[in-house]
């Protein structure tokens, strides 16, 4: 896993990031779950991944229908949304 290169916009007020950026991806931006504030549904499965970095300690709560992968998965965040009609232009 790399080092962010450049430090993600920060609320000082509540110690929250808000997005991820990586230049090797310029045309990227990830936002954090927690900084997202509008309404969406329920998703009807989760998935896990960088599983095989977890502490010995933690127990995913992986429930039927969930997708789990030790590290990445094969497809990108873009793909994944598209696969399931969930992309937005």
């Amino acid at each position: 896993m790399r080092a962010q290169r450049r430090p993600a916009p920060f609320l000082f007020q509540c110690a929250t990031a808000l997005w991820l950026y990586d230049p090797e991806w310029p045309e990227l931006v990830h936002p954090f779950a927690s900084a997202i504030d509008t309404k969406l549904p329920k998703p009807p499965s989760k998935v896990h991944l960088m599983l095989r970095y977890k502490a010995p300690w933690v127990e995913p709560d992986i429930g039927r229908g969930d997708a789990k992968f030790r590290t990445y998965p094969k497809l990108s965040i873009e793909q994944w949304h598209k696969k399931r009609g969930l992309w937005k232009d």
